[in-house]
């Protein structure tokens, strides 16, 4: 006899609402600070303590443990996408202070920033349509 468990449909994880939630309150609290734009300037990296363009955070993901959380993001120029990810890194103490006070965790979430390609991505390919 055939077994019967080929048949049935896989459980598929999915994230929970909770961590929706929380990935759009995290979203919230950095955009506010990136608006708020009063970041401390640290001994030693007085020019990098500086944000100098303008960011918009493109996506949020958080882990299904909430420890950890990835965010993305886009720079209006292209050229200081690198110098404003070494400002994320550099400013990531500050980053988590700033969720610890807002949200209500029990576990404040590791950061991490990434650039995110996929404007860069899409502009490219609209040009290539444009061409055709």
């Amino acid at each position: 006899m055939a077994d019967l468990n080929l048949f049935l449909p896989q459980k598929r994880k999915t994230r929970s609402s909770r961590n929706d939630k929380i990935a759009v309150q995290l979203r919230e609290c950095i955009a506010s600070a990136l608006v708020q734009n009063d970041f401390p300037v640290l001994p030693g990296h007085e020019e990098e303590s500086k944000l100098k363009v303008f960011v918009t955070i493109t996506h949020v993901n958080v882990a299904p443990d909430l420890r950890n959380a990835t965010i993305s993001f886009v720079t209006l120029n292209d050229e200081r996408q690198d110098e404003t990810l070494k400002f994320f890194e550099l400013q990531m103490h500050f980053f988590k202070n700033l969720i610890a006070k807002k949200l209500k965790l029990r576990f404040i979430p590791e950061l991490t920033f990434k650039i995110d390609k996929s404007v860069t991505y899409s502009e490219n390919i609209e040009k290539l349509l444009k061409q055709i």
